[in-house]
């Protein structure tokens, strides 16, 4: 699969098979990750462990529902909404502070999380850009069960696993998104 092609077929998937992902698929999705186009420092914290994956689930599901945000209350209510869709990988990518207030940080996290979907495009798994699960980490002991670094933040995630469904192909029109001066 060419880049092109990878950017046309990626699609967010909300729904995960079971099972988990092969080592070196795994190692070739954060190895894009860590080669993204960045500008500072940020760290990636891979979550496979099926114990805490559903401790974050449940943690993120309880934020949401007292959140005070309407969009996450109204998703958390939801009958079975399940925030990390059953993704039997959440990759996690915190940096230094937090959101800086340039953004430089987010820029960072979310173009090595870009590397990342689309190279999981290529190996054929589904992902997910996430950040609503980054509130569970608000909890310091879920924070450190998560061994985020001391002194970093967790910004952004990427959920991966094998699609429940066959993603299909998706049209999207971007006619009126772009502006041309020439």
């Amino acid at each position: 699969m060419d880049v092109r092609k990878a950017i046309e077929t990626r699609k967010s998937v909300r729904a995960y098979a079971p099972g988990i992902i092969e080592q070196e698929k795994m190692e070739a999705i954060v190895r894009a990750g860590g080669l993204a186009p960045v500008f500072g420092q940020f760290h990636i914290t891979v979550i496979e462990n099926p114990a805490l994956l559903q401790e974050i689930n449940a943690t993120t599901l309880e934020m949401m529902k007292h959140s005070g945000n309407e969009f996450l209350e109204k998703r958390a209510a939801m009958e079975g909404y399940n925030p990390l869709y059953g993704a039997p990988a959440m990759i996690v990518l915190s940096a230094p502070g937090g959101n800086d207030s340039n953004g430089f940080n987010m820029a960072n996290v979310s173009c090595a999380a870009e590397n990342m979907i689309l190279e999981a495009t290529e190996l054929g798994l589904g992902s997910c850009f996430v950040m609503g699960p980054m509130i569970c980490f608000a909890d310091p002991e879920l924070l450190k069960k998560a061994e985020i670094p001391e002194g970093y933040t967790p910004l952004v995630g990427v959920l991966a696993g094998w699609p429940a469904e066959k993603i299909a192909d998706r049209k999207r029109n971007t006619s009126g998104q772009v502006t041309w001066l020439r």
